[in-house]
């Protein structure tokens, strides 16, 4: 039963996203079905942040970021980030102030810079996410909410 309940709520979700602009992401690898990557990734029940590297080059990994709620304010010490909203919206919170993020927007964050992202709405927001260098280990550090 609750692989049924699992089953609908899939069913839900890419119906839910079906109704957004189909977006395309190509890859080193070829392009990705992104609604084949979000069934075959879950975010989880509860919700929270899902990150799953699809890339890497010698410069940069490449990662879809799937986020539903809030991530913990935090910083990044020995990356820089770029951040391309490919579904839902949300508030993307810095230094700088609280800024709309929707599908298709993109924000560049500079190591070190403290900041924090809260998706709005009933789905999970779903980012690419590229870090520079590449990311080889967790490098989120947690910062004071001010």
């Amino acid at each position: 039963m609750r692989s049924l309940a699992a089953s609908a709520l899939v069913a839900a979700l890419l119906t839910a996203c079906a109704s957004q602009h189909a977006v395309r992401v190509s890859t080193p690898h070829g392009p990705l079905d992104l609604d084949q990557f979000l069934a075959s990734h879950p975010l989880g029940e509860e919700g929270g942040v899902r990150a799953d590297q699809i890339g890497r080059t010698e410069g940069a990994s490449y990662h879809i970021v799937q986020v539903h709620g809030s991530e913990k304010p935090h910083r990044h010490e020995t990356h820089d980030l770029t951040v391309f909203v490919l579904r839902g919206h949300g508030v993307l919170t810095r230094p700088a102030g609280r800024m709309p993020l929707q599908q298709g927007d993109a924000s560049v964050m500079p190591r070190g810079e403290p900041h924090w992202f809260a998706s709005e709405g009933a789905f999970p927001a779903v980012t690419l996410v590229v870090f520079s260098p590449p990311l080889d280990a967790p490098d989120a550090v947690p910062v004071e909410q001010r």
